[in-house]
C-alpha cells in the first residue's frame, strides 16, 4: 500500500469511528476501493468491516428507536431533557462535607452532579438515560473536566481539604479527553480523590491498569458502596484504596441491629489494620452517628451532619460538632455523656445534676447572651464539666463548684468566638484539667472566691490552651487566690503552647509547674506577651527545662508593676523570668517587689538564656539569688544583654563558675539612682560585675 493510500485510510477510519455513514464515506474515498481490492487484502478487510459496522449501527438505531417507542410520555420528556443537558454540558455540582469522627471538623467534600435549573431531573435520571443513549462516556468526561477546572480556579475555597470526584472506570472516553484529564489530575493530585462507583468486577489486568494510572498521577482512591455487589475483603485487597465508604444499607438502623454492628466493626477493623480510612456514608440520625463513632469510623458523611449545597460549607453547626465530640469521648472513655442545657438566667445545682447522672452543663446552647450560675457544695466531687457554646457573650458564675473531666479534656471549655466573664465565689476546685480558652475567644476572671486547679494529665494547661495551640485573650480582675498545681510531664499553668495575650490586674496567684518541662505563666513554644499589675504572685517551676514567667522557646515581653512577685526555678536549664531558647526577652519592672531564686546548671534569673535580653528595673525592690555551674543574673550566654536600673534597690547573690553575674557590656549597663549590691561567689561589690 502506498503512503498516500495509508493516509487516506487513516482519515477514512477516523471519520467512520466518529459516526460517518459507510456508503457516503466509500464514495468520498472511492480511490481507496477502486484498486487493490483483491480478496484477503487490507483494503478489502476494511471495506467489509466498515459495512459490518454500518449494519450494526443500524441495528442499534432500530433497537434504540424501538426502546424509545416503549417509553411513556413522561419518560420521553425526561429523555429529551437529559439529552439537552448532555448536548450542552449544563451540569452543576453540589458539595457534601465529609467530617472527622473525632473532632467534627470538615475533612473533605464529595462533588455531586446536579441538573442545574432543569426541573425534575435527578442524578438517577441522568445516569439512566445516559446509559439508554450510550452516552455514559460523556458523563464521565464532563464530571472530570468540569470539576477539575472548578477546583483549579477555586483552590482557596477548599482551604486545603480534599475533594472526592465520582468515577465509573469501565466507561470509556475519547483518548484525547482522557489525556487532558490525566494532565489535570496530575496537577491537582494533592486535593483530588477519585471515588470509584463501579458496580461490576474488573479483571486483574483492567484493575492493575487503573491502579497504575492513579498511582503514577499521585491520586488517592476511594471505594464507594462497600458491603454491596462485588465489594468484599478479597476485592478490597486488590484495590488497596485510601478510603472505604461503607454503604448506607449497612448503616440504616444499625443502632438496633447487632449483625450490622458486627459486620461494620469488622470492616472498620480491617481498614485500620491495612492503613485505610473508614468512612460511614449516609448517616441520617443521631443514633446512627453515635453508633458508627463508637464502632471506630474515621470519617462521616450524611444528611444528619450536612446536606449537599452549591456553596461550600466552612464548618458544621456547633451543636453537631459538639455531639460528635461527645460521642468520641464516649468511645475513648467508655461512658455516655448526659448533657444539661442551662437556660439564660438559670441557677444550676450541681448536687441535683449529680444525682441525675449528668456529665456536663452546656451554657449558651440556644442563646448568645445572659448569665448562668452553677452552685455546688464544698468537697462534693460532681465529676461534671461545663461547656460554653461558641459565640456566647455573657457570664458564668461558679460557687463551691468541684468540677472534673477526663484526661486531656477541660473542666470548663470556652467556645470559639466567645467573650465570657467567669465570676468566682466560694471555694472552687477543678481536677485533672483546667479552663480551655481557644484563640479568638476571650475570658475575663472576676470575683472574690478561691479557685484551685490540680492538673494530672501528661501535657497540661491550667487556664489557656494545649501545647499545640494558641490561647485567646486572658484577663484577670480577680480579688482572691487562684492556685494552680501540676505534677506531670510538660505544660503551662496559665497560657498555652503557642502563646497569646495575658493581662493580670489584681488578685493572688500560686502557680507550680513540676515535671519534665514547664512554664508557670506565659507560653511553651510561642511568644509570651504579659502585662502584670497590682497582684501578689508566687511561681515555682521545676524540671529539666523551665521558665517561671515568660516562654521556653519563644520570645517574651513581660511588664510587671505595682506587684509583689516571688519566683522560684529549679531546673537543669532555666530562665526564671524571660525566655530559655527565645530570640529576645524584654522585661520591665516598675514600682514592684521582685524576688527570684534560681538553682540549676545553666540558667539566668532574668532574660533570654540564648538570645538578646533587655531588663529595666525602676523604682523597685529587686532581690535575686542564683546557684549554678553556668549561672547568670541578667541576660544570657548568647546575644546582647542590657540592664537599666533607675531609683531601685537591687541585690543579687550568685554562685557560678562564670565569674560574672551578667555578660552585658559596660555601655549596656546603666544605673541611675538607688543602689546595686552584688555578692558574687561570696564576695560583695557595689555595681554590676560583668568581666571575668
Amino acid at each position: 500500500m502506498h503512503e498516500n493510500d495509508l493516509e487516506l485510510l487513516t482519515r477514512y477510519l477516523n471519520e467512520l469511528k466518529d459516526g460517518g455513514d459507510a456508503a457516503e464515506l466509500e464514495s468520498k474515498y472511492s480511490t481507496l476501493f477502486d484498486t487493490d481490492n483483491e480478496p484477503g487484502g487490507l483494503k478489502s478487510a476494511v471495506y467489509s468491516l466498515s459495512h459490518e459496522l454500518s449494519r450494526l449501527r443500524e441495528q442499534v438505531k432500530k433497537a434504540s428507536q424501538s426502546a424509545i417507542d416503549k417509553l411513556t410520555d413522561d419518560e420521553r420528556a425526561e429523555l429529551v431533557k437529559v439529552k439537552g443537558l448532555i448536548d450542552n454540558n449544563l451540569f452543576t455540582y453540589h458539595f457534601q462535607p465529609i467530617v472527622r469522627a473525632d473532632t467534627g471538623e470538615i475533612f473533605s467534600y464529595e462533588a455531586l452532579m446536579r441538573s442545574g435549573d432543569i426541573e425534575g431531573i435527578t442524578p438517577f435520571h441522568i445516569l439512566k438515560y445516559a446509559e439508554f443513549m450510550d452516552r455514559l462516556g460523556e458523563i464521565e468526561q464532563y464530571t472530570f473536566t468540569n470539576m477539575l477546572e472548578f477546583i483549579s480556579s477555586n483552590r482557596k475555597l477548599f482551604d486545603g481539604r480534599l475533594v472526592f470526584i465520582n468515577s465509573m472506570p469501565s466507561v470509556k472516553i475519547s483518548p484525547d479527553k482522557a489525556k487532558q484529564i490525566e494532565q489535570m489530575l496530575g496537577e491537582l493530585s494533592d486535593i483530588v480523590v477519585v471515588e470509584m462507583t463501579e458496580q461490576s468486577e474488573f479483571t486483574d489486568k483492567d484493575l492493575n491498569e487503573i491502579k497504575e494510572k492513579f498511582s503514577r498521577l499521585g491520586i488517592r482512591i476511594a471505594i464507594d458502596d462497600y458491603g454491596t455487589g462485588y465489594s468484599n475483603i478479597s476485592n478490597l485487597l486488590r484495590y488497596t484504596p485510601n478510603f472505604v465508604k461503607i454503604d448506607r444499607s449497612l448503616l440504616s438502623g444499625i443502632q438496633d441491629n447487632p449483625n450490622k454492628k458486627h459486620f461494620v466493626r469488622e470492616i472498620i477493623d480491617f481498614c485500620h489494620d491495612n492503613g485505610i480510612m473508614a468512612l460511614a456514608e449516609g448517616v441520617e440520625n443521631s443514633e446512627e452517628l453515635r453508633t458508627v463513632i463508637l464502632l471506630g469510623a474515621d470519617l462521616i458523611q450524611g444528611f444528619y451532619t450536612a446536606r449537599p449545597a452549591a456553596k461550600l460549607l466552612e464548618s458544621l453547626p456547633y451543636d453537631i460538632r459538639s455531639e460528635i465530640k461527645i460521642c468520641c469521648e464516649e468511645r475513648e472513655h467508655g461512658k455516655r455523656m448526659k448533657i444539661y442545657h442551662a437556660s439564660a438566667g438559670e441557677r444550676v445545682a450541681l448536687d441535683k445534676l449529680t444525682k441525675e447522672a449528668y456529665s456536663s452543663i452546656l451554657v449558651g446552647g440556644d442563646y448568645h447572651e445572659g448569665t448562668v450560675t452553677v452552685t455546688g457544695k464544698p468537697y462534693l466531687d460532681t465529676q461534671i464539666h461545663i461547656v460554653v457554646a461558641e459565640g456566647f457573650n455573657g457570664s458564668l458564675s461558679i460557687k463551691h463548684a468541684h468540677l472534673s473531666n477526663d484526661v486531656k479534656e477541660p473542666c470548663i471549655d470556652i467556645g470559639k468566638g466567645s467573650r465570657c466573664t467567669l465570676f468566682i465565689d466560694g471555694d472552687n476546685r477543678l481536677d485533672n484539667s483546667g479552663i480551655r480558652v481557644p484563640k479568638g475567644a476571650s475570658l475575663t476572671v472576676e470575683g472574690n472566691g478561691l479557685l484551685e486547679i490540680f492538673l494530672g494529665n501528661s501535657n497540661y494547661y491550667g487556664i489557656g490552651n494545649s501545647l499545640e495551640c494558641a490561647h485567646g485573650e486572658l484577663i484577670f480582675k480577680h480579688n482572691a487566690l487562684i492556685r494552680i498545681k501540676s505534677t506531670s510531664h510538660s505544660g503551662v499553668c496559665i497560657g498555652s503552647g503557642l502563646g497569646g495575650g495575658i493581662s493580670i490586674f489584681s488578685g493572688e496567684y500560686e502557680l507550680e509547674a513540676h515535671g519534665n518541662s514547664g512554664v508557670c505563666l506565659g507560653a511553651y513554644d510561642g511568644d509570651a506577651e504579659l502585662n502584670i499589675q497590682n497582684c501578689d504572685l508566687e511561681a515555682r517551676a521545676a524540671g529539666a527545662c523551665s521558665a517561671a514567667i515568660g516562654s521556653l522557646n519563644g520570645s517574651s515581653r513581660v511588664k510587671i508593676s505595682q506587684s509583689s512577685i516571688r519566683c522560684y526555678g529549679y531546673s537543669q536549664t532555666l530562665s526564671v523570668i524571660g525566655s530559655v531558647n527565645g530570640r529576645r526577652s524584654e522585661t520591665v519592672f516598675e514600682n514592684a517587689s521582685i524576688t527570684i531564686h534560681a538553682n540549676g546548671k545553666t540558667l539566668t534569673a532574668c532574660g533570654s538564656l540564648y538570645g538578646d535580653s533587655a531588663v529595666t528595673i525602676e523604682g523597685c525592690t529587686f532581690r535575686a539569688f542564683g546557684d549554678g555551674t553556668d549561672a547568670l543574673m541578667i541576660g544570657g550566654m548568647k546575644g546582647s544583654s542590657a540592664l537599666t536600673v533607675t531609683n531601685a534597690d537591687v541585690e543579687m547573690n550568685i554562685t557560678t563558675q562564670l565569674g560574672v553575674c551578667t555578660l552585658a557590656s559596660d555601655e549596656n549597663i546603666t544605673v541611675s539612682g538607688g543602689k546595686v549590691l552584688v555578692r558574687l561567689d561570696g564576695e560583695e561589690t557595689l555595681g554590676v560585675p560583668n568581666k571575668r
